[in-house]
């Protein structure tokens, strides 16, 4: 498949059709981590706040602890992030971790069987200090719905 800008390599030299590729043979390895990806996609955007332009997958600073420990990202440490490590490594400082962790979920939705979705790199990774407040997320886990009022603060 092609990506969205229709290039392989930006200018950075991250070849990122091969890191695609790379993360669909991951999925494709074991189909229970795409789902587990789209959310790591999901939740280091869902962070975005319009009114103060802070938070979203801009920064990458869902790799921090600070804010992997948010409630709403409860396992994401110790699997999406984790299995992303590899990646990380093997194509280097070129590639943020802001592009991996959107590029994640793009490439484990095309893996899964669903459609391509545009997307394009040029995210720039963020120090700790842009990690935002917990609670822009729903829990991860807090019982039966509606048992945390913190579950419907986001609608």
């Amino acid at each position: 498949w092609t990506l969205s800008t229709k290039i392989s390599f930006a200018e950075d030299g991250v070849n990122y059709k091969a890191v695609a590729d790379d993360i669909e043979a991951l999925v494709k390895s074991d189909p229970d981590k795409g789902p587990t990806l789209v959310r790591l996609a999901w939740h280091s955007s869902g962070t975005y706040d319009k009114m103060s332009k802070t938070g979203g997958s801009g920064g990458g600073t869902i790799r921090f602890k600070e804010e992997l420990v948010h409630g709403g990202n409860a396992g994401l440490a110790d699997t999406a992030v984790k299995w992303m490590e590899e990646l990380k490594a093997k194509y280097g400082d070129g590639l943020s971790y802001a592009d991996l962790y959107t590029l994640s979920g793009v490439a484990a939705i095309h893996a899964m069987g669903g459609p391509q979705i545009p997307w394009c790199s040029g995210r720039v990774d963020q120090p700790v200090e842009a990690v935002t407040a917990d609670g822009r997320l729903p829990n991860a886990d807090v019982g039966k719905p509606g048992a945390d009022k913190s579950d419907a603060d986001h609608l």
